[in-house]
Order: C-alpha cells, then sequence, then structure tokens
C-alpha cells in the first residue's frame, strides 16, 4: 500500500504567494521561497507551484522562482501556469522542476498530455482539474482559473487524459477551495475507481480530521494543502503525526 502524501500547494500571482476562497479574494501572504523553505525543514516531501494568472496573460510561470527554490531546498517541484507546449514545459525542467502540472491548454487540447506524457515520461505530467458542482449534482469542469465552464464532461476529460498518458491527477472543488471547511469527499468516491494513477484532491481542507475523513471515504493518494498551512496553526510535522495516529500511512519525516 502507497503512503499518502501531504503536499503544500502554493498559488502564484506574479512572484507573489497568494490564498483565496473559491478562486477570488486573494490575499498576498509571502514569498514562496521563503515558504518552501520553511515546508522543506518540516519534512515535506515535494510543493505544487501553480501560477494562477499566467494562461490570463499569455505567459508562463515565472521559472527564476522555480530555480530559487530548488537552489534552496531539497524539495521536488511541481510546476504550472501557461504551459502550453512542449517548449514550455522544457523551460520547466531547465529550471529544476521534477513535474509540469497542466490544466487549461490540457483540457482545450488534450493531445497535449500525450505529446509530453511521449516527452517526458507519464511520471512527469501531472493534469490539474477545476470542478464545481452544479445544482443538479454534475461536476463541471472549468478552466482559466475557474472563469470559463467547459462543455466536456469530468469523467470523459478523465479518461481522455488518462488514454493520453498523464501520470496524475489534481482534482480541485472550486466550491470547497478556501473554505477550510472540508473537501467534498462525494467527489473523490466518484473519481477513484476511474483513476489509476495517483488522484490527489485539492480545496476545502481546514482540519486533521478533514483528511483523516478524505483517505477513509476515497482512498485518495494525497491532498494538495493552501490556505490551512499558511493561515491556521498546522504544520507538515504535526498533521503528519496525527494521521499516523488515526492509522493513515504516512511516509516517515
Amino acid at each position: 500500500m502507497l503512503t499518502k502524501r501531504i503536499i503544500p500547494l502554493f498559488l502564484l500571482k506574479g512572484s507573489r504567494l497568494v490564498k483565496g476562497s473559491h478562486f477570488g479574494d486573494y490575499v498576498d501572504v509571502g514569498d514562496p521561497v521563503s515558504q518552501a523553505m520553511i515546508y522543506d525543514a518540516q519534512g515535506a516531501e515535494e510543493v505544487v507551484i501553480l501560477d494562477i494568472e499566467a494562461t490570463k496573460h499569455d505567459r508562463m510561470i515565472d521559472t527564476s522562482i522555480i530555480t530559487e527554490a530548488i537552489e534552496k531546498c531539497r524539495l521536488p517541484i511541481a510546476a504550472g501556469g501557461g504551459i502550453k507546449n512542449l517548449e514550455d514545459a522544457h523551460c520547466c525542467f531547465r529550471a529544476g522542476a521534477d513535474k509540469i502540472v497542466i490544466n487549461s491548454h490540457a483540457a482545450l487540447n488534450p493531445d497535449l498530455v500525450k505529446e509530453m506524457s511521449d516527452e517526458f515520461g507519464s511520471q512527469s505530467v501531472v493534469a490539474s482539474i477545476d470542478v464545481n458542482k452544479s445544482a443538479g449534482g454534475r461536476y463541471d469542469v472549468y478552466i482559466f482559473s475557474g472563469t470559463k465552464k467547459i462543455d466536456i464532461g469530468l469523467e470523459k476529460l478523465v479518461e481522455t487524459y488518462l488514454a493520453n498518458g498523464i501520470g496524475e491527477i489534481i482534482v480541485t472543488s472550486i466550491g470547497q477551495e478556501g473554505t477550510l471547511s472540508g473537501f467534498d469527499c462525494d467527489l473523490y468516491q466518484k473519481l477513484r475507481p476511474l483513476v489509476n494513477v495517483p488522484l490527489i484532491a485539492s480545496g476545502g481542507s481546514g482540519s486533521y480530521d478533514d483528511m483523516v475523513n478524505l483517505f477513509q471515504k476515497s482512498d485518495c493518494d494525497g491532498v494538495a494543502l493552501g490556505k490551512m498551512l499558511c493561515l491556521r496553526d498546522y504544520d507538515i510535522v504535526r498533521i503528519k503525526s496525527y494521521l499516523k495516529g488515526k492509522n493513515v500511512l504516512i511516509r516517515e519525516t
């Protein structure tokens, strides 16, 4: 059985780390490299860094942030934001990223997943999918930082990504994001039987028991934590200790 992963999630606006709710109301919470150094010292195994404005402004994530973080930390970095072709991906890997994360451009052109998995290996390519639950209970997929709904259904998009060689999937609940009120466990229970690669839950964690509940109900492979780590009195060491005490298999710090 694989150990569960506790992953700090950094949302960037340019060079600054921000946190918000429902993909809005963002506030500046500091320097991403300094924060990465803190999580590195606490025993985090990796960090995901996403520039949430990159696609909107037709640019990609500032790779100097990746390079600086790699120079000062031992943490593997999964980096995303505006990556739309192989050249952009190569830039991230040259900067030191361990994985690249693709979202809007992959949803609009799923063949991009195959191109990147063929070029870099499936283990290096992560799909990020943002969803919102409709009044009828359907999970709609959104792109461009949650501002545009697309017609393709969540299950079909996941199926296409898997067929094209994706190595990992992060699914964020827009409705839960930043609320600190718990994960949408129904979402991940629905996806788990369909996904045969690592499935990471994002959006809503506000307590230790939120994570325990998620792992027990959905068997996700990990959680991506943002606001909970920045704005509440939690750290990686205490999270791992608590989960271990609840019989969740966690890699030792």
